[in-house]
């Protein structure tokens, strides 16, 4: 059964070895199911740079694809210690260590966990975006309506102004 279209000739050795050490860890990334956005947030660099990496890797291993040029890697042992598996994405890192939150047997009421959503901004105790369809929702709604609301009082208070100078 081949992996992929284009088979390359020749010793793995030599062109894995034309491979940059930020290229093999890019496709380890790969090899681990992550996309380009979550390779460039541990990388410490642009989804492009990723991307770009991912693109020469794939010339020089005359690879047709990301998955097929990690796999690649992996066959010939680059990978050996890599558990290639799809991370759970919505599930805790620690789940052992997850503290309770500190009202959680007072039955909180449905309205206030309705509005109880994070931020939406990245903060130390949640750096990754983490929120669902409806936080995503409701923020934007919150931002407008709190935007009118100051816009209604400025309005109100220069009115008011010029009542008392005129």
């Amino acid at each position: 059964m081949m992996l992929y279209s284009n088979p390359v000739h020749g010793d793995p050795d030599n062109y894995i070895s034309l491979l940059s050490v930020a290229q093999i860890e890019t496709l380890r990334h790969v090899y681990e199911h992550k996309n380009s956005k979550q390779i460039a947030r541990l990388m410490h660099v642009s989804p492009h740079t990723v991307d770009e990496r991912v693109r020469r890797a794939l010339k020089k291993l005359n690879a047709s694809n990301r998955i097929e040029a990690a796999h690649i890697l992996a066959v010939n042992g680059v990978f050996d210690h890599v558990t290639p598996y799809q991370p759970l994405t919505y599930q805790l890192i620690d789940l052992a260590d997850a503290p309770a939150a500190p009202d959680a047997g007072t039955g909180r009421s449905s309205l206030r966990r309705l509005f109880d959503i994070g931020l939406p901004f990245p903060t130390a105790s949640q750096p990754a975006n983490r929120h669902g369809l409806m936080e995503r929702i409701i923020w934007p709604i919150l931002i407008a309506f709190a935007t009118i609301l100051a816009f209604s009082a400025l309005y109100s208070i220069l009115v008011g102004l010029g009542r008392v100078m005129t």
